[in-house]
């Protein structure tokens, strides 16, 4: 029986594991067909609105987001902008700076309110100097919030395209656009962080551990703005970071320093047909999410954001960020260095594995031998745990990663431990 692909996304997103998968074997839907099945498009028109929803977070709790749904363009498949604001701001007050970006580029644009911390931060915090003292809002960088609950919204409600999926904020929110992108940045097609920095530790001397990640923003694309004359957060912190990048040999970075620009977000010039809009439209009509880079390096300092597309350490120690390089030199060889944790996790997919259907693993030189064993069950769990398509993974394999590089020979499946179904 045929399946829509609006149909076996819904179906895969039900919490009811054993109904779903009795559902896909009765219509003969295999992983490899219901992968296909989620990163297909329907095609379908969409319906411009704007107006309010409740949007709720990994913990259940709730905040109002403010949501603009462009007019339908034919041949578009719609996006999503995600803005963050500022403190003290909200994401009605925030959205109808964006709203006509997201008309001429086909992105929904939402703007959820940032609410209190569930639990208190012992860190220097994004709503003021030693702010977790205070009772403010403020956006969780570790994505446990509702930056990346309105992404799993934008995918689940609206059907966005994975692909075509931005992050943005300004002031507290272009500190989280930064750290969401470091932490998350195989997520988005690109980030846009505006008079922001990385930590505002740094207004006492450099934050090495939040340093230490904006490594992981190479593969993604960065519009950074800042004023230059603003007070609050210095532009000189965006142009350290900047500067950084370019070093290190950022492919897609762009900086705009506006003269005349202050804290405040409408002294940036981003109304529509400024110098900056255009610059800043013509920029992100081109960004899009690629395929999965065949060589990953991440690195996470704890295990929430421990994955990269096809890979992920957990096991995470406390002070030690954890850092990886995965090479998938050949279909039949996956090559891999990590330190910093216990475990390393694959998330295969069969259009990467090689036609034997065996693949060579080596991690900090213990190796060992995977057969290929697609499961439907795991499709539907990886989907269900992102929405996006594009992490789906139809078999995982969970590999100790030893402390130090072995001299002798051992056996294939000593260092490796398969679970089809158990996610990371």
């Amino acid at each position: 029986m045929r399946m829509m692909p609006s149909e076996a996304r819904s179906l895969s997103l039900q919490a009811d594991g054993e109904k779903t998968h009795a559902d896909l074997i009765r219509r003969g839907i295999d992983a490899a067909n219901l992968r296909k099945l989620l990163g297909h498009c329907d095609g379908l028109e969409w319906r411009a609105w704007s107006g309010t929803v409740q949007l709720e977070d990994v913990d259940g709790r709730r905040t109002a987001m403010a949501v603009h749904v462009p007019p339908y363009r034919p041949g578009r498949r719609l996006g999503a902008l995600i803005v963050l604001h500022g403190a003290g701001g909200t994401g009605e007050q925030v959205l109808p700076y964006f709203t006509a970006l997201g008309d001429r580029l086909s992105l929904a644009v939402l703007a959820p309110t940032a609410q209190q911390s569930a639990q208190p931060s012992p860190n220097l915090d994004l709503a003021g100097i030693f702010g977790s003292r205070f009772s403010m809002p403020r956006w969780n960088l570790t994505g446990q919030d509702f930056p990346l609950a309105a992404l799993r919204w934008a995918r689940t409600r609206l059907g966005a395209d994975p692909d075509r999926c931005v992050l943005t904020g300004v002031s507290m929110g272009g500190l989280a656009t930064w750290n969401l992108g470091m932490r998350f940045w195989h997520s988005f097609a690109a980030a846009l962080p505006l008079n922001g920095a990385l930590s505002i530790w740094e207004s006492f001397g450099t934050d090495r551990r939040t340093r230490a990640l904006l490594r992981n923003t190479l593969p993604l694309p960065l519009f950074v703005v800042h004023g230059a004359q603003d007070t609050r957060i210095s532009a000189k912190f965006d142009r350290e970071s900047v500067q950084t990048l370019r070093q290190l040999g950022h492919r897609d970075l762009q900086y705009v320093e506006v003269p005349d620009g202050e804290h405040r977000l409408d002294t940036l010039g981003l109304t529509e047909g400024s110098p900056l809009f255009q610059r800043m439209e013509r920029w992100l009509g081109r960004a899009g999410r690629g395929k999965p880079p065949l060589e990953i390096r991440h690195r996470a300092d704890e295990d929430a954001h421990g994955r990269a597309h096809w890979v992920a350490l957990s096991g995470i120690a406390p002070h030690t960020p954890g850092e990886i390089h995965a090479r998938w030199p050949v279909p039949d060889r996956i090559e891999i260095e990590a330190s910093g944790a216990q475990r390393v996790t694959l998330h295969l997919c069969g259009d990467q594995v090689s036609t034997s259907r065996t693949i060579s693993v080596n991690v900090n030189g213990a190796e060992s031998t995977i057969v290929f064993a697609p499961d439907l069950d795991t499709v539907c769990r990886t989907f269900r745990d992102t929405a996006d398509a594009g992490l789906v993974a139809e078999q995982l394999v969970h590999l100790d990663v030893p402390q130090r590089s072995c001299t002798e020979p051992t056996e294939p499946n000593e260092h490796m431990r398969c679970h089809n179904a158990d996610s990371i």
